[in-house]
């Protein structure tokens, strides 16, 4: 599954129609050549005055958005046995216009190939259809489909412009082709004197699949020259230098947003405290996300309180462990976070407490330092004095292979008649 996950290209707001009257603007066409490379001649466009009549009014019912009121003089018009090329094509592109309205998407791509395979259009309805065509294969991921589409497009226009290549880079980029998908929208972008900001995006994207983190960190960094402030940008290039082990460059980059007011949602606050934590600055890590929990942006659900606990713990902030420990235990399922809270009690010299969290995390179960568990237990007791019930839970501790060996250490101490001294936390 690809990091980023790009939205769907935006297409035209309206399918090809005309505003005018269906001949008007077919000669209107001819004089505009939107294409002088295409070797194909203008069709005669013929229609009869009852066909003009009726597409006409239902284009401009289209263009107003009252797709109910013009699709009845639509399929009227089609029913027509005798209806003539020209005509049959412009209401196919009116009907593909009107189900892509409804995102009924098979039928309004249905229509549009009808429109051209009809080859009845002027040069600029039936190239701009063709164009179309592959946008709407893009838009309902048909994407082998749009990439013979754009070709066949290139071959009969004999143009290339900076938003066909963007297209094609597009589409390499969803069919895992990164190579020709960055390759195609750096073209697409040096080809444009005002680059949309989702080809950059694309090129991004594609560099960073293909694992040239300075390479995509370069095209955000160009971005951000713009737009300093834009968090989706600082946010990319964090991830981009986390996946490049880069990992103080990418809390530089969330921490300067964070002190700038940027970073506002608990996703951003999680992000950094991770990447505090996983640089062994688990007092940055606290901080940060004690300051989101504060803010009301982070939840105190049961994650965020077991992330604090975590990094409290780290940090050697054992009061603040503790209280993040005690309220996930509440929230809990199972056992394993009352053995952490029971361990930071116990080397805390909170005995009482610390019993009462790790019977609590034996009896919920699910715990994977059961024998553990046993084994603090049994300190406890020990502690206290009570040798019987420390034996007993060492002896239970000796079950568990992880703990069994403590386990009978202390067994043989005490029957030897050494007492316990409490030592620091492993």
């Amino acid at each position: 599954m690809k990091f980023f996950k790009l939205a769907r290209i935006a297409l035209c707001a309206a399918v090809l129609v005309f505003s005018a009257s269906a001949l008007q603007a077919a000669k209107k066409e001819e004089q505009e050549n939107k294409y002088p490379n295409a070797t194909r001649v203008n069709p005669k466009a013929t229609m009869s005055s009852r066909e003009q009549r009726d597409l006409s009014k239902a284009t401009d019912l289209v263009n107003d958005g009252k797709d109910d009121e013009a699709m009845p003089l639509i399929e009227k018009a089609l029913e027509n046995k005798k209806i003539g090329p020209y005509a049959e094509a412009f209401a196919q592109q009116l009907l593909a216009r009107v189900y892509w309205d409804l995102e009924k998407e098979d039928q309004a791509i249905a229509a549009n190939k009808r429109a051209i395979e009809l080859d009845a259009l002027p040069n600029n309805t039936h190239f701009d259809l063709m164009y179309q065509l592959a946008q709407f294969q893009v838009q309902t991921e048909k994407y082998d489909d749009a990439l013979a589409t754009l070709a066949r497009f290139k071959k009969e226009t004999g143009s290339e412009s900076a938003d066909q290549l963007a297209l094609l880079g597009n589409i390499y980029y969803r069919l895992d082709k990164f190579q020709e998908a960055a390759d195609t929208m750096k073209k697409a972008i040096a080809a444009s004197p005002e680059p949309k900001e989702s080809w950059n995006q694309i090129l991004m994207a594609s560099l960073f699949e293909l694992d040239q983190y300075d390479e995509a960190a370069k095209v955000v960094k160009e971005q951000l020259a713009k737009n300093p402030k834009d968090i989706k940008l600082l946010k990319q290039l964090a991830t981009i230098y986390v996946n490049n082990d880069q990992y103080p460059q990418a809390i530089e980059v969330l921490s300067k947003a964070k002190n700038e007011g940027l970073i506002a949602s608990s996703e951003d606050y999680l992000q950094l405290t991770k990447l505090y934590a996983n640089a062994d600055k688990p007092k940055e890590a606290a901080a940060t996300l004690r300051e989101g929990i504060t803010k009301g942006i982070v939840s105190e659900n049961f994650e965020t309180n077991k992330l604090l606990g975590d990094v409290c713990s780290q940090a050697e902030d054992d009061a603040c462990a503790i209280e993040a420990y005690g309220k996930a235990s509440a929230q809990s399922t199972d056992g394993n976070i009352d053995y952490q809270l029971g361990y930071m009690l116990f080397y805390s010299e909170r005995n009482a407490e610390a019993k009462v969290a790790l019977e609590r995390a034996i009896k919920r179960g699910g715990l994977r330092q059961e024998g553990e568990a046993y084994v603090l237990l049994g300190d406890i007791e020990s502690y206290s004095g009570n040798d019987a019930a420390a034996l007993a839970a060492w002896r239970k501790a000796e079950g568990f292979p992880s703990a069994k060996t403590m386990a009978a250490q202390r067994i043989k101490a005490v029957q030897s008649g050494v007492k316990l001294k409490r030592t620091g936390k492993k």
